[in-house]
């Protein structure tokens, strides 16, 4: 998972967080009425997670899928990022962001093993800087926000 933040003012510099697949926490659940995939940086400030309907899905599973944004509100994917500012005993501080413009891709899909191959890609506009404590005020910096990842051989349970 590869996370970055560019400024749309000049005051902050713009900055990249970037973990790799065994440092994040990765589910992969597969219901009766969806797959939800989760990627969760337990020792960062990142997690993204999607959830597409089983009806949307394709019989071998890969495929491109559209995440929902209000500029595409019927697209299938359902997803939250979130930024937490801190995970100390007793209290999360986060920012959750859910219209997320993007996409989910399934590229492999092992059903013998139940294994996932994939990779996805989201972006929020002109966000307040989720990394700032003053968003909810209305005073925090605005810039873009990229997140992108891979998996492989995610297990599907």
């Amino acid at each position: 998972m590869q996370r970055s933040t560019v400024y749309l003012s000049t005051s902050r510099y713009n900055n990249a967080q970037g973990y790799s697949q065994k440092t994040l926490q990765s589910t992969a659940t597969f219901a009766t009425d969806k797959l939800q995939l989760d990627f969760d940086a337990m020792e960062g400030k990142d997690a993204m997670s999607f959830t597409v309907p089983r009806a949307s899905l394709t019989a071998a599973l890969t495929g491109v899928y559209e995440l929902r944004s209000l500029a595409s509100p019927a697209a299938p994917v359902a997803s939250v990022y979130t930024f937490f500012r801190s995970r100390a005993a007793g209290s999360i501080n986060s920012t959750t962001y859910r219209n997320v413009r993007g996409q989910l891709t399934i590229t492999g899909y092992d059903a013998q093993r139940q294994l996932l191959t994939g990779s996805y890609q989201a972006q929020l506009e002109n966000v307040s800087d989720p990394a700032d404590n003053n968003g909810a005020s209305g005073d925090a910096l605005r810039c873009n926000v990229e997140v992108t990842g891979s998996f492989t051989n995610l297990k599907l349970q």
